[in-house]
């Protein structure tokens, strides 16, 4: 049936039954033509138009449904990507440094380096997980500096993972319910350092860095990576949907007061109806409330200067030349199901529902479910690594769960993103799911 892809049905329910096609097939096995003609119009003109008459009552019945079963639009969904940062393009309102001191080096570099460990630069693994931890493993690679063999020290970019821990914090605060963040691109940062005391130096200032700046860059390092070489990228920036805002108390109207704490409005009445705000707290914020077109503050303080919030912007996010790298969001295909679903008390626990979950997922174009089962043999299954690892989870500890393992299937074969679309799917089915412990394997 023309258009199945985009009916809402599609996401769960097989391709429908061609009765023209079969129709047509079985005429073919009437040797009589006269027979045959005759068939085909009783069959194909008669009972076909019966049957397509039909089937457009019900597809207008369930339009009629999935309307009135609306649910309410995310304002909070993310989207990442990658560029070189000499792309980056500061007119483009949709799309923001993960990290804004990425786009000021010595910045950067005056808050990470430490005693004598001097930070370089941070590069970008396009390779997949497996290659990640053995890139992980080797801890340090030889270079020349100057006519001096030296070591380069290699660790996961931590601000990052900060940055989206502080999200999921704030969601918290905001009373807003946390979607795993997409960090398949975050992951892949690693932040290379020099080690003085390997080189034998007793003063920093012997070591001769970038003529500009006088700050050691890896340009100025000959780094022998090894079989990693082709896929270590230099001057990569990750972008997000995501801005900071900066706010003061002169941006609100008259504070309500009840003779202890006052109430301060952070309007959304000229703010874009589809974006989502959420408020940064601190220590003089009381309360966050949101209400219709404004978000309230409780607070001690009469008056206050630099208080936080973020604004997400609504998706799709506009690419810009040369913004060609995928985006990772965590945006849910809508369907039927979907919103029927999520009208329901209870969740369904079903092979079908499960499925439905993940294909909403943005990861369609990577890796597809194939199957499941439960194990008991825990041991068999160390614990990896999710996107939402600064989230706890007290009552129910996972060495106590069974094993829900997923099976998945490869879309592009061998593609670097694969692995973490996995991850994803599981970080994200782990928070739905609290009876079991979720693991997910490529077949």
């Amino acid at each position: 049936m023309p258009g199945w892809a985009e009916d809402n049905r599609s996401a769960v329910q097989e391709y429908p039954f061609d009765f023209e096609r079969y129709i047509e097939e079985q005429l073919r096995k009437i040797s009589d033509l006269d027979e045959r003609k005759y068939a085909k119009e009783v069959l194909l003109h008669g009972l076909g138009r019966m049957i397509a008459c039909t089937e457009e009552k019900y597809k207008k019945l369930e339009r009629r449904i999935y309307e009135e079963t609306e649910i309410v639009a995310n304002r909070y969904e993310t989207a990442m990507t990658i560029i070189q940062k000499k792309h980056y393009d500061p007119t483009n309102e949709t799309l923001f440094p993960v990290e804004p001191l990425d786009l000021e080096e010595e910045k950067l570099a005056g808050k990470l380096t430490v005693d004598r460990q001097i930070f370089l630069g941070t590069i970008f693994l396009e390779a997949d997980d497996d290659m990640q931890e053995r890139f992980l493993k080797e801890g340090n690679f030889s270079g020349d500096l100057g006519q001096r063999e030296v070591r380069v020290e290699i660790c996961p970019a931590e601000r990052y993972q900060k940055i989206i821990e502080q999200l999921y914090h704030i969601f918290l605060d905001n009373h807003v319910p946390w979607q795993t963040i997409h960090t398949g691109y975050l992951d892949k940062f690693y932040d290379m350092y020099l080690d003085l005391s390997e080189t034998g130096d007793e003063n920093s200032t012997q070591v001769q860095g970038d003529e500009k700046t006088g700050r050691l860059t890896l340009e100025e390092i000959q780094i022998q990576y090894g079989e990693y070489e082709r896929f270590v990228k230099t001057d990569i920036l990750p972008l997000w949907n995501v801005e900071w805002l900066s706010f003061d108390s002169a941006d609100f109207m008259l504070p309500g007061t009840d003779g202890i704490c006052y109430e301060h409005e952070f309007s959304l009445e000229d703010q874009e109806e589809q974006d989502g705000y959420l408020i940064s707290s601190n220590e003089e914020i009381l309360e966050i409330r949101h209400e219709k077109k404004k978000i309230v503050i409780r607070s001690r303080k009469e008056t206050f200067e630099g208080w936080k919030a973020l604004h997400i912007i609504r998706l799709p996010a506009v690419r810009s030349l040369d913004y060609d790298a995928p985006f990772l969001t965590n945006q849910r295909q809508d369907s039927f199901f979907r919103r029927y679903a999520a009208g329901c008390s209870v969740p369904l626990l079903t092979k079908a529902d499960l499925f439905r979950r993940i294909m909403e997922l943005d990861v369609r174009d990577y890796i597809e479910a194939e199957g499941y089962e439960i194990c008991g043999h825990t041991e068999d299954f160390p614990a990896v690594r999710g996107m939402n690892w600064f989230v706890r989870d007290e009552l129910f500890p996972m060495e106590s769960r069974r094993i829900l393992l997923i099976r998945f299937r490869e879309v592009k074969a061998g593609h670097y993103l694969n692995g973490c679309m996995v991850r994803f799917v599981i970080s994200q089915i782990q928070m739905e799911i609290s009876e079991y412990r979720c693991v997910g394997v490529i077949e």
